[in-house]
């Protein structure tokens, strides 16, 4: 291996390491090259040495020889070499070594094989490479074969390449770069083709750069490989400079491919990923048949595909999309492959296409699969088809199949409870369309449910929240032009939001207007935005969107970017101009071109605590004054009512200065100097001091300050010496402006304390330990030449300082102060007295009484068996002593008094005492004692020890006396003893809690007695203690709960006479029970009363009865008892047996008496009998009795009736109860959904005076239905009115209906009647007929006035007429009647006109709609995002008139150069960018497109309508000849009439009916005339119209003789024919 790794090729030799640097490391030749040699650690007098390293191939090193001028060395560690030629670091080749490199490209990629060659007059040669400092020869990462080193790298990196001679030279060097090896992506377009078109094949390359040279390939199955050779395409074997082709005629299936070249000699790239053209044209030597032969396939279905041709091996493809990128394999991995065929099924669902690969190379026609979970007769969809639904979207579940009625259903599982509900519970259902929307998160599963029994496929629905989202800004300050950066953040996990961004504008009511930012485009997938030169105090709001169709969050909290310059309308300023105390009164102003202000503010520190005012000041006008009580810091600003923001101040109200006194030393040595200091925060200058000692003043409870005789001018300087202070003293301070007659406030008092007395105050503590517990009465005297006194305390800690009097914690008599127990442990004391003088302090620190706990080794006890008792102190202590006491029972107290044991009055050392022979219950307790005198800790809590026998001097007896005793049972403990006053206790010991307490708290204490029951189920011992200090027996009671018993009935509904079996099972279950069978008889007041059954006086053994012969509704219970003397359980919930038969003292009646009752009937239900008071119940069809309610909880009860209605599907049983105790005979209701009715218009775009023929289908459908037909009038405070056609407000029995003469936009509805008295179902949604002709009452017009606009384009609509107030509306490209929306939910409605822009393309019929009820024309307007754009009408061209279209682009508003068609055919190509016609005549009327530099636009209808002609004299001759038509016709049809009756089938026309005289309508010119035919059969018949027969209608226009009008022309005559027949 090569040595010498650190190769500079010069080295230094000195007796440490050297280290040697370079510069430069390249260069140019000749240049000169400076060597710096350092030497660590450095010292003086070194002579630094310089030396060539020369390679030494034979032991694969170097060899150092020295430079010509350094042979007696330098001082200086640095050395310069002039005119250096060759290095090893140079790019010029030596004569004697030169390397070069191959391929000679200028780009090398991974998987290159690389060779470097050396040359030179050398044998040998070593080729050497430098990557990040790192040097190595090629034998490590390459192989060298003599003067050739040859590698490939699989990893992009760069290095430095040189070649080394034995002859000891080196080669030039080389950079080389290995960039990684390019990845290829292929797309075609289209996926599926139309045979003979266009294939689009595009190569993209990753990492994109220049220079490639694209190939095509075909991609040709090998079936031997399992993969693909790939064929170069015809005319391209010298590959492509562009990165796509265009393929021409291709017929069948084909796959393609693709690779790239790069350089001289070509690096050529791997193959891409082949894809796929599918085509369903079968090729002659391959073909592809699918068996079921459908393209709906079902999850679990077995599918075949069989590959037929002229191959004898076969392979099956498929290839689907996932996601953004596709996926394609073979049979082998999702089938079974048996020859040529493959056989599968799917438990998924999916889409994809399948072709058949053969052995000699040829692909299948392709076959699309749909595997899909639901059958084809139910199917369900969901829009919007977003990947997520969030909560205010309005979400659709459209039911398709089979069937004409449907419901959608769904199921939702909680924690809580399962929940099943039809749609009309939770949205609304119109036909087989269910709409709904949540304001709630939920997860849920929806399906379709047929009329034929049909089930959809489910599909669950997760419905999010709305996500929030925040606005920050870069900064908040913005200085004048600065930019500011908005970010949106939206608080989801989804991505793919876009953004969008508004100036947030005040408005007067504390709300904010949004205002898209005025850039080209207001949307970005970034989420940041810059607002480049921002001068003055501006708001700012986001939101975001998601999905398509897009979805729209809130807009974010608005946030304000202030600025400190004035605004030329908005400027603030501040009074007084300084710095702001809590004491100022601040005034700011507002001045600009607004008469109404209001003054806001922000305060950083509060959460988003942004607030006007009149919250914490007074506006005046455009002034605002507060007074601020306390420290904050805050920006203020002003909005005007113009919606301007002015500049914005930072104020800081500064809390009143309070200086800060501290001294040197809190306990100094009597008569040293004490250094006072006196600091005043926040710090400034100009500050002058005084000092002050403080002096007790006993009535105010406070200090009162003298001024040191030495201070009365103050010091400049904040700090103070005293001298020769001997006793307590208490200093304070205060500071003044030098030039403002401004004092703060005095600082806190600061004490220095001193032990020693003073002659006029001393104080002493009692006990004189030196150790004092917190259970110490501790006293403190004052003694001195003062009547008054008060002894204060000081305590420091790490929160606060506390400075109190003695009668905060404890007891001031005198000159005494005593406490026990006191808050905190270390404190400083001290005396003030009346005449002002301090006393000596003293520092008292108490420490923690010492706690005992006792426990004793058992807790129940046998008869003379020894108890140990163990008593713990803590916290434990060395020198204690420890007593034991007996807890005697002291009822006076309510506690215990505690006897010493006999015969260890004196303690025991050890904490241990056994007490021997115990036999009755007792209670000990212990305590420790210790030091001289003794200090005793508190008594512990007494601990009893049970016994079961009883003591002759107090004994327990319990009743009632058994072994189960139930919750809520009444029990009763008696004390028996010598004593007259006694007391129960009770502990109840468990994991959660231990609670000992007498019968007072939870019992009723009579003298010896404790009574008590109690609704837990609770275990204790009870025990008696008695006034003479005796305990008794004691005795473990535990409480069950009380069973209730449950009664069932057979059988709920019951034939008149029949038996009916009672059974009562109570749980849980035991042996010993008696049953007891009652009737429940209704009591108005109070539920119901039970009345024992005749046999059941005794109760029954057994737990089942039978009652026989019932006949009428009665209701039952049962209860159950147990023991001697006998417990009863409660009574079951009574269960009613109903009956269908009425009982003559009462009864129950329904209103209406239909068959069927829908939820939206008024249902009466009335009771009748001997009786004048009742009450309905009711219960839910399951017959869970918990469902037993009154009409009171549902309806409305008065007197005798009930009346209710329910908004959804309900079925119960209903029963009257009456005062006297009966009752009634019993009803089934069901309330059903009414019928839904749905119209259908034949045509919705219709010519002007065409017919419209409506059809009404009501789901579901039924016999005896009259139809009802309306127009749909606009009702701006709601949504329409329905007005019935004229001259059938009596219905129709067939649900079809033609509207003749319709010129205008208008809206339908209908319902439809059943019954009598008739059921009406609701309205069914309107649907609309739109016509793009004026009406002379409504007109719509548009603004920019063309029906193609762009997506950043603003969109006037402007309604005209003869009303006041309007609405304009709109229905998207799907017609969807549920899809009818106002201008207010997408734009803006300022009185008669509607602006709006549409963030993304968007198709939509848009329309006028009058407070007069009157329609506007219809338009039809796209809004597009193409840059082509045709210019053409909005409205219908009249005939003769001229029209221009022209053509524009997004940047540009005229364009030459622009090629027009009309229908798909040329009309115009030369250089005029406008197509102009003169005269436009209905042959011009059509779709119109234009194209520019390669872009078409969308294509645009231009209407043509006829023009007035004038009258002639032919007009005149119509006049003659019409009449003398009409007679010929006339007799023609009576002719026709002859002949059918001829044929034995007659008809005649039974009424004719015209429409109402026209001649007094102010509408007459534009009357529309009907007349009905009814065919009746007064015959044998023999033919019928069949009922698809359409009706002949006959235009005739009527206009007055020698003149022309447009509303005569207009105007219309109509025949309606039916048919009475039956038929």
């Amino acid at each position: 291996m090569w040595g010498e790794k650190n190769l500079n090729y010069f080295s230094c030799p000195v007796v440490q390491t050297p280290r040697l640097t370079v510069s430069p490391s390249w260069l140019s030749p000749g240049a000169v090259v400076t060597l710096r040699c350092e030497v660590e650690p450095q010292s003086a007098g070194r002579r630094f040495y310089w030396y060539k390293a020369v390679p030494d191939l034979s032991q694969i090193k170097f060899r150092y020889d020295l430079l010509p001028a350094s042979v007696d060395g330098t001082v200086e560690n640095s050395f310069v070499i002039h005119e250096q030629k060759h290095t090893a670091a140079y790019a010029y080749a030596h004569p004697a070594a030169s390397l070069t490199v191959s391929p000679v490209r200028d780009k090398l990629f991974t998987f290159d094989e690389v060779g470097l060659h050396c040359t030179g007059n050398s044998a040998e040669w070593r080729v050497m490479r430098i990557v990040k400092s790192s040097y190595s020869n090629c034998s490590v990462w390459g192989t060298m074969t003599g003067p050739l080193c040859t590698f490939k790298s699989r990893w992009l990196h760069k290095a430095v390449y040189w070649c080394e001679s034995r002859s000891g030279k080196f080669s030039n060097a080389v950079n080389i770069t290995i960039d990684l090896a390019p990845l290829l992506e292929l797309t075609v377009s289209p996926s599926w083709l139309i045979p003979g078109t266009l294939v689009n094949l595009s190569c993209e390359v990753d990492p994109p750069s220049d220079g490639w040279m694209f190939y095509w390939y075909k991609a040709v199955p090998d079936l031997s490989r399992d993969g693909y050779r790939y064929e170069l395409l015809p005319d391209n074997i010298n590959g492509t400079r562009q990165h796509s082709l265009v393929i021409h005629g291709q017929n069948h299936t084909a796959g393609y491919a693709c690779r790239v070249g790069y350089g001289i000699p070509e690096f050529l790239s791997r193959y891409s990923k082949p894809k796929f053209v599918c085509s369903p044209v079968s090729h002659p030597a391959a073909s592809l048949s699918v068996s079921p032969d459908r393209e709906q396939h079902f999850t679990s279905e077995s599918v075949t595909l069989s590959c037929g041709g002229n191959s004898g091996d076969w392979r099956v493809k498929v290839t689907r999309e996932l996601g953004s990128s596709s996926y394609t394999d073979s049979c082998s991995a999702w089938g079974a492959m048996n020859g040529s065929l493959c056989a599968f099924s799917s438990p998924q669902l999916y889409k994809a296409a399948f072709w058949c690969e053969s052995e000699s190379g040829e692909l299948s026609n392709a076959v699309n699969i749909t595997v899909q979970g639901s059958h084809p007769t139910a199917s369900l969809t969901v829009s919007p088809t977003r990947e997520k639904l969030f909560t205010g979207d309005k979400i659709q579940l459209k039911c398709s199949g089979s069937s004409g009625v449907w419901r959608v259903r769904r199921f939702r599982q909680s924690s809580y409870n399962s929940d099943i509900s039809d749609c009309f519970s939770w949205g609304t259902m119109s036909g087989s369309s269910c709409t709904f929307s949540s304001r709630w998160q939920l997860t849920a599963v929806y399906w379709c449910e047929s009329g034929l029994g049909q089930l959809s496929n489910a599909i669950n629905i997760t419905i999010h929240a709305t996500p929030k989202i925040a606005l920050t800004v870069s900064t908040q300050w913005a200085s004048p032009g600065a930019s500011v950066t908005l970010r949106c953040e939206v608080k989801s996990s989804l991505p793919g939001w876009r953004f969008y961004w508004y100036k947030a504008v005040p408005q007067m009511s504390n709300t904010y207007k949004y205002y898209l930012l005025p850039e080209k485009t207001h949307e970005s997938p970034r989420d940041s935005y810059v607002v480049h030169d921002s001068k003055h105090t501006t708001g700012y709001a986001c939101r975001a969107g998601w999905g398509v169709p897009q979805y729209f969050t809130n807009y974010s909290e608005p946030k304000i970017v202030w600025s400190a310059d004035s605004h030329p309308e908005a400027s603030l300023t501040v009074s007084p101009d300084r710095d702001i105390y809590t004491v100022d009164e601040v005034q700011l102003t507002c001045r600009g071109s607004s008469s109404y202000w209001k003054v806001r503010r922000f305060r950083p520190y509060y959460q988003s605590d942004v607030s006007d005012c009149s919250v914490w000041g007074k506006m005046t006008r455009s002034s605002c004054t507060f007074i601020s009580s306390q420290y904050h810091k805050a920006v203020y600003w002003c909005e005007s009512g113009s919606g301007e923001l002015s500049n914005a101040v930072n104020i800081t109200v500064n809390s009143t200065p309070k200086p800060v006194l501290t001294v040197s030393t809190s306990w100094p040595s009597p008569g040293a100097s004490v250094t006072l200091s006196c600091e005043v925060k926040p710090s400034s200058t100009g500050w002058r001091f005084y000092w002050y000692k403080a002096v007790p003043d006993l009535k105010q409870n406070n200090y009162r300050y003298k001024l040191l005789s030495d201070g009365v001018d103050g010091t400049a300087l904040g700090s103070h010496v005293i001298h020769g202070e001997m006793h307590t003293v208490v200093y304070a301070c205060r500071a003044r402006r030098e030039k403002e007659q401004y004092f703060t406030e005095y600082s806190e008092p600061n004490f220095v304390w001193s032990a020693d007395p003073h002659q006029a105050a001393s104080l002493t503590v009692s006990p004189a330990r030196d150790k004092l517990y917190i259970v110490d009465d501790i006293q403190l005297k004052c003694t001195g030449n003062s009547a008054d006194w008060r002894v204060r305390r000081f305590r420091q800690s790490y929160y606060k300082a506390d400075l109190s009097d003695c009668s905060s914690w404890g007891k001031m008599i005198g000159p005494l102060c005593t406490f026990s127990n006191p808050l905190y442990h270390r404190a400083v004391y001290w005396c003030e007295s009346g005449s002002g003088e301090f006393s000596n302090a003293v520092n008292i620190s108490m420490e923690s009484a010492l706690m005992p706990h006792l426990t004793v080794s058992l807790s129940w006890l046998s008869p003379g068996a020894s108890v140990t008792l163990t008593c713990e102190v803590k916290p434990s202590s060395v020198g204690l002593r420890f007593y034991w006491y007996k807890a005697v029972p002291d009822l006076s107290k309510n506690g215990y008094k505690y006897d010493p044991l006999p015969g260890i009055t004196r303690g025991t050392v050890e904490n241990v005492y056994v007490v021997y022979g115990q036999k009755h219950t007792a209670g000990y307790a212990c305590r420790g004692g210790k030091g001289n005198p003794e200090f005793f800790t508190e008594y512990s809590k007494p601990n009893i020890v049970w016994s079961a026998a009883s003591n002759p001097e107090a004994s327990l007896i319990m009743s009632p006396n058994r072994n189960e005793i139930f919750a809520d049972e009444k029990i009763q403990l008696s004390c028996i003893g010598r004593s007259p006053n006694w007391r129960v206790n009770r502990l109840i010991q468990s994991y959660y809690r231990s609670d000992s307490s007498n019968c007072t708290v939870w019992g009723k204490m009579t003298r010896s007695s404790c009574t008590f029951t109690s609704s837990d189920n609770d275990k204790a011992v009870y025990w008696c203690e008695s006034e003479s200090g005796k305990f008794s027996n004691a005795i473990n009671i535990t409480l069950k709960s009380n069973p209730r018993p449950q009664l069932t009935v057979s059988p709920s509904w019951l034939n008149p006479g029949a038996s009916v079996t009672l059974s009562c099972e109570v749980e849980p279950p035991s042996a010993g029970w008696r049953f007891y069978w009652y009737k429940a008889v209704p009591g108005l007041s109070s539920g119901y009363t039970y009345d024992l059954l005749p046999d059941s006086v005794k109760g029954t053994v057994q737990d089942s009865y039978v009652v026989h012969g019932q006949k009428r509704t009665v209701g039952y219970a049962c209860r159950a008892g147990i023991g001697n003397p006998e417990i009863f359980t409660n009574h079951s919930e009574p269960k009613i047996v109903w009956s269908a038969d009425s009982h003559p003292a009462a009864s129950l009646t329904v209103s209406p008496a239909r068959d069927k009752l829908y939820i939206v009937d008024d249902i009466q239900l009335k009771c009748t009998g001997i009786s004048t008071d009742w009450r309905v119940k009711r219960v839910s069809q399951s017959y869970d009795q918990s469902d037993v309610s009154d009409c009171s909880s549902w309806g409305t009860m008065t007197g005798s009736s009930c009346t209710f209605t329910n908004p959804q599907y309900h079925s119960a049983v209903y029963w009257c109860e009456s005062e006297s105790g009966e009752y009634s005979n019993a009803v089934n209701i069901t309330l059903i959904h009414p019928p839904q009715p749905t119209l259908f218009v034949s045509s919705s775009w219709l010519s002007p005076g065409a017919s419209v023929t409506l059809r009404c289908e009501v789901k579901p459908s039924s016999v005896g239905w009259r139809f009802y037909w309306y127009k749909a009038v606009p009702d701006l405070s709601q949504n329409y009115k329905y007005d019935p056609l004229p001259d059938i407000t009596g219905g129709t029995v067939e649900n079809v209906y033609v509207v003749y003469g319709q010129k205008h936009t208008a809206g339908l509805s209908c319902r439809g009647g059943k019954g009598n008295p008739a059921i009406f179902t609701k309205y069914s949604e309107p649907r609309f007929v739109w016509s793009a002709v004026s009406h002379p009452a409504a007109y719509l017009t548009v603004s920019p006035a063309r029906d193609k606009l762009y997506i950043v384009d603003d969109i006037q609509l402007k309604c005209t007429g003869n009303s006041a107030d309007w609405r304009v509306r709109r229905i998207r490209q799907s017609y969807d009647p549920s899809d009818v929306s106002d201008c207010s939910s997408w734009g803006t409605m300022t009185e008669s006109s509607c602006t709006f822009s549409s963030p993304q393309y968007n198709v939509a019929l848009y329309w006028c709609e009058s407070e007069s009820g009157d329609f506007s024309n219809a338009v039809n307007i796209t809004v597009q995002d193409e840059n082509l754009l045709l210019v053409s009408p909005v409205h219908p061209v009249t005939e003769g008139a001229s029209v221009t279209l022209s053509c524009i682009a997004r940047e540009e508003n005229q364009l030459s150069n622009v090629i027009f068609y009309h229908n798909d055919k040329l009309r115009q190509n030369d250089s005029r960018g406008e197509l102009k016609i003169s005269a436009v005549s209905q042959s011009d009327e059509g779709f119109y497109k234009c194209e520019h530099s390669g872009e078409v636009s969308l294509q645009s209808w231009v209407g043509v309508k006829a023009g007035l002609k004038r009258s002639s004299s032919s007009f005149h001759a119509m006049w003659a000849v019409g009449p003398l038509c009409g007679i010929l016709l006339l007799l023609l049809l009576l002719l026709l009439i002859r002949f059918i009756r001829l044929k034995g089938t007659s008809y005649f026309y039974d009424v004719v009916r015209p429409t109402k005289n026209p001649e007094n309508d102010s509408k007459k010119d534009q009357s529309i005339s009907y007349s009905l035919l009814n065919f009746k059969n007064t015959g044998n018949m023999r033919h019928y119209l069949e009922p698809d027969d359409s009706p002949v209608n006959s235009d005739v226009r009527v206009g007055a003789a020698g003149r022309s009008s447009l509303a005569a022309s207009d105007a219309a005559v109509y025949s309606e024919v039916k048919s009475t027949s039956g038929y």
